[in-house]
């Protein structure tokens, strides 16, 4: 990365470290703030950040911040407390997910009739993931009940894996009608979501109990046992990828067996390095974002693809949600709050990149841009009303709902 742009990036992250404990109070996205300074020092600002020849070098550091994310999430993640704790987590797991997918497929093949019904899903699968941890005052404050900070959190670490999953399989099929090959592309999607996921499972099985077996003979400490934590989040996207299957998939089911065995073996396997490292590496990806994606996308943006992106992240969204917790207990206003709350961040970024690398899908430009649109669109809307959203639960009669 140019020297400019790696000094620049420095100073970004030190000047909001000063000043995160107050962004956080304001329930301000970090995403936001470094998608602004992306735009004031990049090509259309004062032109300091230089993303080089191409798009690998920014594709590579949003790979790594999601598979740290990813891998994270799913270790922080207790899979029969999901099962077990009331049925609006699972109903948003098992209904909300699939039907936001299929709605958005819809709405996108009405609104943008240019693209082909499986580029219509890749489309659905690339805006649908959220990542309510972008405004982590979503998950902090505790005027929003338990069981509502609980289903949003759950339901973000399991949405990546399953919008990846989603892309994958329709990026596949999405090429087999323009290659000579379908039964290539049909071993393509197996290899994919079922190597990946034995890769991720074996991977992160052994990492943790290496560590879990080190850390109860005292032989490793506990900064040590948090970068080695880090280190199997890495192994687990590397093996992934050399066996061409993906490691991003291997990342999510690589924690997920982490946090069995931490579970299992009673061991405090913490993620607090590898919390700070993936926090980092998304807000440079937002900040590189801002700089060469954001205005870009926006000036060359037809109105269809607005009022598709409005209509998914919101639209789309709240009717999934309010589907899937019907005969539910949770009180009506909760429900919309879990509706409305579901910011779009580095998941959908990366599956736009994922797109563009692709190659040989006919509308990757627009697929990507609608990407870039939805995420802008997340980053300023759930920002500016996540303070009325979260007050309305101090207000008598709804501080204990839900």
């Amino acid at each position: 990365m140019h020297t400019v742009t790696s000094f620049v990036l420095t100073l970004m992250v030190l000047g909001y470290a000063v000043v995160s404990g107050v962004v956080n109070r304001w329930y301000v996205a970090p995403a936001l703030i470094f998608v602004g300074l992306g735009m004031m020092f990049g090509p259309f600002g004062f032109n300091l950040l230089d993303a080089g020849p191409g798009t690998s070098g920014y594709t590579v550091l949003a790979q790594l911040a999601l598979t740290v994310i990813l891998f994270n999430q799913a270790a922080k993640l207790d899979p029969g407390k999901v099962l077990q704790r009331g049925h609006v987590t699972f109903r948003l797991l098992v209904i909300g997910i699939p039907l936001t997918i299929v709605l958005g497929t819809l709405t996108a093949a009405v609104l943008l009739p240019v693209l082909p019904w499986w580029e219509a899903v890749c489309l659905a699968a690339i805006v649908a993931p959220t990542e309510v941890a972008l405004i982590d005052a979503l998950l902090e404050d505790h005027r929003i009940p338990d069981r509502v900070r609980h289903a949003l959190s759950v339901e973000s670490g399991f949405y990546d894996g399953f919008a990846l999953a989603v892309l994958l399989a329709a990026l596949a099929l999405a090429s087999a009608h323009t290659d000579q090959h379908p039964r290539d592309w049909s071993w393509f999607v197996v290899r994919t979501e079922l190597f990946s996921l034995v890769i991720g499972a074996v991977v992160g099985l052994l990492g943790a109990v290496l560590i879990a077996w080190s850390r109860r003979r005292g032989w490793m400490s506990d900064t040590w046992a948090q970068l080695a934590t880090l280190a199997v989040a890495l192994i687990c996207f590397e093996f992934g990828e050399r066996v061409h299957a993906s490691g991003f998939v291997a990342a999510f089911t690589g924690g997920l067996a982490f946090a069995v065995v931490s579970r299992r073996t009673n061991t405090q396997l913490s993620t607090q390095v590898s919390d700070a490292a993936g926090q980092l590496l998304e807000l440079l990806v937002f900040a590189m974002f801002g700089a060469f994606a954001v205005i870009d996308a926006w000036r060359h943006a037809t109105w269809q693809v607005v009022v598709f992106c409005v209509v998914a992240l919101f639209g789309v969204r709240i009717v999934a949600v309010l589907v899937a917790l019907i005969r539910t207990d949770l009180p009506g206003y909760s429900r919309l709050f879990v509706g409305w709350f579901g910011p779009r961040g580095i998941g959908t970024v990366v599956l736009g990149l994922l797109v563009i690398e692709r190659g040989d899908i006919g509308h990757a430009g627009l697929l990507a841009q609608a990407g870039v649109i939805a995420v802008t669109l997340s980053l300023v809307l759930h920002s500016v009303t996540a303070p009325l959203g979260i007050g309305r639960f101090a207000r008598p009669g709804t501080a204990s709902a839900g």
